[in-house]
């Protein structure tokens, strides 16, 4: 199973948990672009999302982004770009 990271971990939403599973390159940029931040997704950033630390400062961004909004929304908006994710307990 592949370790934890800001791309695959669970993320406190509004009114509940998510649980993001990017796999590969194609689904961190599509990440990327469904959160408003292209930014996140510069040359070599899966790797280096992949390697960083779970809660370090990619983690504690997207935990700001995702707490913004309820969790049926990201759902929504995560599977609409072809993002892995489910609700997590």
């Amino acid at each position: 199973m592949p370790r934890a990271s800001p791309a695959r971990r669970r993320y406190r939403c509004r009114d509940g948990r998510l649980s993001l599973a990017c796999e590969n390159e194609a689904q961190w940029r599509a990440l990327a672009k469904c959160l408003g931040r292209p930014e996140i997704a510069y040359p070599g950033s899966w790797d280096a999302a992949r390697a960083a630390a779970p809660r370090g400062r990619l983690g504690r961004l997207l935990e700001g982004i995702f707490a913004a909004d309820p969790v049926d929304l990201w759902l929504e908006r995560l599977s609409s770009h072809g993002v892995p994710c489910a609700r997590a307990k």
